[in-house]
């Protein structure tokens, strides 16, 4: 196909989940750069996130399926304290038969254009230090002429665990819920870039994701609260982690944040995971990941901000949204 071809080609995702899975993995297997492998389940489960749209999954289709694929994922903010509605850029992906015909551009560039005719604020972009996109994230944007700075840079937690034998999991109750909001609502003073939770959105974290774990501790009035998700790390033999996301420290002690953290890994290690992993995003302390034997990778990803609508970005000492 040529570029022309490829452009005319370029519709809205269809739902066809398995293509896409075995689309992505193929065009990734020899990419040292990617973390997780993107499984059937794992994909359809990140556009059952309340307010997801194939409208925001730009997808060029070739006789035989999908052979590029980007989405936008919606999430609420406050940017300097300001209501924004930004989406998480991801999954871009070009397909082996068509690498190097400029695919990725033009897969970007209208997602961009789909989302501002939808009334959003901007995006944001996580790409992996000395992959080919985070080259080219700056040029790209400065081609588009968009707003676009890389705003913060982490690293990665990480720890092995020793396998477990299964154990029951207790499903999150509404209480568990309403506890998340509350903490993730405390956080709104700590970094200038806060994601904002509805209780839809939230009970999607906790407990309606595929692979999903949260797990609360009240010790009298003290209360917190972590969450994360099962998933598979990339590989030639793909392998169950455990990642954790929401640290919701609350106003636990020391010892009882680390027993949080080792009651997380617990299951993860009762599900398989071999590995735990968290990002560095700095809203939070981290002190109790290291008292639980988490130690720093030398994994790296730069978060890139684009914004219109007269708002700006610019680097910040942290940052609380998801990564993926």
């Amino acid at each position: 196909m040529t570029p022309s071809s490829l452009a005319r080609n370029l519709h809205s995702f269809r739902g066809e989940f398995d293509m896409l899975a075995a689309m992505m993995q193929g065009s990734w297997a020899d990419n040292p750069s990617a973390a997780l492998h993107y499984s059937e389940e794992f994909l359809r489960s990140m556009f059952e996130y309340p307010g997801s749209s194939f409208d925001l999954a730009p997808t060029v289709y070739g006789d035989s399926g999908p052979l590029g694929f980007v989405a936008g994922f919606p999430r609420s903010v406050l940017w300097d304290a300001r209501p924004t509605r930004i989406f998480v850029s991801s999954f871009l992906t070009a397909s082996n038969a068509v690498k190097g015909l400029g695919l990725a551009f033009k897969l970007w560039a209208d997602l961009i254009e789909r989302s501002r005719e939808r009334g959003y604020d901007g995006t944001i972009n996580f790409c992996v230090e000395g992959d080919e996109m985070n080259r080219m994230m700056l040029g790209l944007a400065s081609f588009l002429k968009l707003n676009t700075q890389c705003i913060f840079s982490m690293d990665y937690m990480v720890r092995l665990l020793r396998s477990a034998p299964p154990e029951p999991i207790s499903p999150v109750t509404d209480s568990e819920i309403d506890l998340f909001l509350e903490l993730t609502s405390e956080l709104k003073n700590n970094v200038p870039l806060v994601r904002q939770w509805t209780r839809a959105e939230a009970e999607w974290q906790c407990r309606g994701r595929a692979g999903a774990i949260a797990v609360s501790c009240r010790a009298g009035e003290r209360r917190g609260m972590l969450t994360g998700y099962m998933a598979l790390a990339a590989a030639k033999q793909p392998i169950p982690v455990v990642l954790l996301e929401d640290l919701l420290w609350g106003n636990l002690e020391p010892a009882e944040r680390v027993e949080l953290v080792n009651r997380f890994l617990r299951i993860g290690a009762a599900q398989g995971a071999r590995t735990a992993s968290c990002p560095v995003l700095g809203y939070t302390s981290y002190d109790s990941l290291s008292a639980a034997r988490f130690r720093r990778s030398g994994r790296v990803l730069h978060a890139y901000l684009t914004m219109w609508n007269g708002l700006e970005p610019h680097t910040v000492p942290g940052l609380y949204i998801d990564v993926f």
